[in-house]
């Protein structure tokens, strides 16, 4: 397996495909007369893939002039002789503070030092890496049972979209004035680290991590005008009239970027895409885009999209960035695997082309759409082949069907379950949803289910 040379690189930063370094200075303890610098692990547990090397996520703080302030250890000279020791080391074995996964198993890794203060243990899993593509066949009428809870209710937000990448780490994107935010979650549903802020984002909605990278990378779309109050949406006819690019961004916490800072940016036409759903898996790109006032879905061959000729776009937002120009990849250049009109109606709710969706993801030869309210019924999906054709048409997702299992699992209050994101992994599905609580101040609460 190849290794990045950014995991193995010895210090207290990571690769943010595996851990988030979480800051913070506080005062030193009242009372204390010497005080030790210390080191203590940034989360309770982690995943490593066999064969893996990855830096151990550590937090180390210099006690200076009455505080704690962040730095890095080196583990190299590792002037504190500072241990980490693996309770089974024919599973996950330690050196120089890099953690390497051996076979398959559980480990717990543990700090000690003679110099500084040193705490907490870091339950370590090691995972088989299987690269082999997988197929969908899951039954999405199963009824849901506690064990399909993936992400518990956690924070009190309105999710528009979530992602997993190959490790099981969470990634939810929401919207707060304007812009479109991005974080990463515990398996408890609460925050790691800061959120990454794009201003010119959109709603959030249309959101794709890509599964099987070492890093993180996730696609949207964002824009390259002003941001307008009207939803706020990832392209078209609810936006500006500006261009939208489609927009490849390196997760980073707590960073600002915009549409014209993306690590790749890519051209479709002025309105971008609304939804953006990458199968990194079987090479497959989704756009859904609005083309002279009608939806279209456009699917690519994921590996072949940088093989575009390149296109030239200036900034027309007068906040920020004006008149600056943005080299992206002209996707009209390249040959698409499929290109079709798509009518939402008799794919979504509602009875107009105004259909609500939810969730719009792309997995092997298949499209899926989640549809629904809050207080529907139940949550609707519909599937759809490369022609457009209808597979599947609004099926109730047994998971949001029994209100009263809704209730009882502290998933909503009230049975009120409103559908936010769509994603298929290594053939598994994975559905976002927010539970209403009114009884706690109307504050929403996010979910994700996945299926058996």
């Amino acid at each position: 397996m190849r290794v990045n040379p950014f995991l193995v690189k010895v210090a207290a930063v990571m690769s943010a495909a595996t851990f988030l370094l979480i800051g913070c200075t506080k005062p030193s303890p009242a009372g204390e007369e010497t005080v030790k610098d210390k080191m203590s692990f940034l989360q309770n547990e982690c995943v490593v893939f066999v064969g893996e090397e990855v830096a151990v996520p550590v937090s180390y703080q210099v006690f200076e002039r009455g505080v704690y302030i962040n730095a890095e250890y080196d583990f190299g000279t590792n002037p504190y002789g500072v241990k980490i020791n693996s309770s089974a080391t024919e599973i996950a074995s330690v050196t120089s503070g890099k953690i390497k996964g051996l076979k398959e198993g559980s480990s717990t890794l543990t700090l000690s030092s003679d110099k500084i203060s040193t705490g907490g243990q870091l339950a370590v899993t090691v995972k088989k890496n299987d690269d082999a593509p997988a197929s969908f066949s899951q039954d999405i009428t199963q009824p849901l049972t506690a064990d399909m809870i993936a992400l518990p209710l956690g924070l009190q937000v309105g999710m528009q979209s979530f992602d997993i990448d190959k490790r099981g780490q969470f990634y939810m994107s929401t919207e707060n004035d304007n812009s479109m935010l991005v974080c990463a979650l515990n398996k408890d549903g609460s925050k790691i680290g800061a959120d990454m802020v794009l201003p010119s984002g959109g709603h959030g909605d249309g959101f794709s991590i890509e599964y099987d990278a070492d890093d993180i990378y996730f696609w949207t779309s964002g824009t390259l005008g002003e941001r307008t109050a009207n939803g706020g949406y990832s392209g078209g006819k609810a936006n500006d009239p500006d261009v939208h690019l489609i927009c490849r961004h390196k997760f980073k916490a707590g960073v600002t970027e915009y549409a014209e800072d993306a690590l790749e940016c890519f051209y479709l036409n002025d309105n971008g895409a609304r939804f953006v759903d990458v199968d990194t898996e079987h090479d497959i790109m989704l756009l859904w885009t609005y083309e002279n006032s009608s939806d279209y879905i456009y699917i690519y061959k994921l590996s072949e999209i940088r093989n575009a000729s390149k296109v030239t776009k200036k900034v027309t937002r007068t906040s920020h960035n004006q008149g600056k120009e943005v080299t992206a990849y002209n996707l009209n250049s390249i040959k698409t695997i499929a290109r079709f009109s798509w009518k939402r109606k008799g794919v979504t709710t509602g009875d107009t082309n105004a259909g609500a969706v939810q969730g719009l993801c792309v997995y092997d030869d298949r499209i899926f759409v989640t549809s629904g309210a809050k207080n529907d019924e139940a949550t609707l999906m519909s599937v759809m082949d490369f022609s457009g054709n209808i597979l599947q048409q609004l099926v109730k997702v047994g998971v949001s069907v029994d209100k009263q299992q809704l209730i009882k699992l502290n998933l909503s209050s009230d049975g009120t379950f409103e559908p936010e994101g769509l994603h298929i992994h290594k053939g598994q599905m994975y559905l976002g949803f927010v539970g209403d609580y009114p009884t706690s101040g109307s504050k929403k609460h996010t979910c994700i289910i996945k299926l058996k």
